[in-house]
């Protein structure tokens, strides 16, 4: 596998567009398709990486294979697995590639055999791909898929993002956006799953008195997770006290600052007691700790936040007190189905979770401010 592509050649495994093909592209009936710049069939797109930092490139439109769907991007949301990619932290995206894992727009074209979609029909990305035939497949857990991808983490570019005029995936990783759902909530959706999983691993949260650690765009999104579950209370705790407001608009029970002398007397306070589950959106040695001393005896951790390092856990508090730490990793169908219906209620805060939207032109200073702002969530406007 490659880990680079020349500007100006398709994604591995697609043909160029033909200025023949273009007219089926360009030309939506709803008249909301933006004319391509050229006839030759080329778009823009962002590739970021920490040897390149973030810059827009030409390439050519990709033609939809078999089972494929090309699609023109709306709304693309920058995910801090991106601005860690920039910054060399990323253990994984270490080459140049196309971002966009959290995306919605409107389909220009299906290739061969893709009928579950028409031109003009607005989608939103589901970007893990799972082979469908592994164990883990086969019981529905297709976030533990053994050969997993993801559109739009590829440095390889098989599997390019979404951060373009346009982008293509496979049909079954497409889902419809309905109609009362603007296209800002349908952008969140895919940060939404990864909560919505957490919770339903979790176990039943009818009841239940729950911590997030860590109150940016995944954390805040935890505590609208849990009250769906049927949490009693969400307690949250953040380095920033904005932050915590935040959660509390949102509807977290109370907050507080991480690094207060008595912030875990702070938080079994507003809980009422000791925490049944803790969701730790932070995930370094200081967090796991703390959520670990917040649990009551035979609660639940679930470590949500990817961790910077290697870390050491209390083994034998652990094991006296029964607890159970638990891994959550990305989402499945089911959870992407259950974050629409949520999105779909009104219960998804776009307006609190959303900072800023910029166009792809401006991609560079859009990913200066993500990193430099983790409490908000800032779009890209291709």
């Amino acid at each position: 596998m490659t880990t680079s592509q020349t500007p100006g050649t398709a994604a591995a495994g697609h043909p160029t567009l033909s200025t023949q093909e273009d007219s089926m592209i360009t030309k939506d009936s709803n008249a909301t398709t933006r004319e391509l710049e050229t006839t030759s069939g080329t778009m823009r797109r962002a590739v970021a990486g920490p040897s390149v930092g973030v810059r827009v490139e030409g390439a050519d439109v990709p033609v939809p294979a078999a089972g494929e769907v090309l699609v023109r991007s709306t709304l693309v949301g920058i995910c801090g697995s991106d601005t860690h990619a920039v910054a060399g932290h990323h253990p994984f995206l270490t080459a140049p590639y196309v971002p966009g894992h959290e995306a919605t727009g409107v389909v220009a074209a299906t290739g061969p055999g893709a009928d579950r979609f028409a031109p003009g029909q607005r989608v939103l990305l589901k970007p893990n791909v799972a082979c469908g035939t592994c164990l883990n497949c086969a019981a529905g857990r297709t976030n533990a898929c053994e050969t997993l991808r993801w559109i739009g983490c590829d440095p390889s570019r098989e599997l390019s993002g979404a951060m373009a005029d346009y982008f293509v995936a496979p049909q079954s990783n497409l889902y419809a956006v309905p109609d009362a759902l603007s296209d800002e909530a349908a952008a969140l959706v895919e940060c939404l799953a990864t909560p919505v999983h957490a919770a339903r691993v979790a176990g039943d949260l009818t009841d239940a008195r729950v911590v997030v650690l860590g109150a940016g765009t995944i954390g805040v999104l935890c505590v609208v997770a849990a009250l769906r579950a049927g949490a009693a209370a969400v307690v949250v705790t953040d380095m920033e006290q904005s932050k915590i407001d935040r959660a509390v608009r949102i509807g977290a029970a109370g907050g507080a600052v991480a690094n207060a002398t008595d912030a875990d007397d702070q938080v079994v306070a507003a809980l009422g007691g000791p925490a049944d589950v803790v969701f730790d959106c932070v995930a370094n040695e200081r967090s796991l700790a703390q959520a670990v001393g917040l649990l009551r005896r035979a609660g639940t951790l679930l470590i949500v936040g990817v961790p910077p390092r290697p870390g050491s856990l209390d083994l034998p508090n652990i094991q006296d007190r029964e607890l159970r730490v638990q891994g959550c990793a990305a989402y499945t169908e089911a959870d992407i189905e259950t974050s629409i219906a949520i999105a779909g209620d009104g219960a998804l805060p776009v307006s609190e979770i959303v900072s800023a939207t910029y166009p792809l032109d401006e991609v560079a200073t859009a990913f200066e401010r993500a990193a430099a702002d983790s409490s908000g969530k800032v779009l890209v406007s291709p």
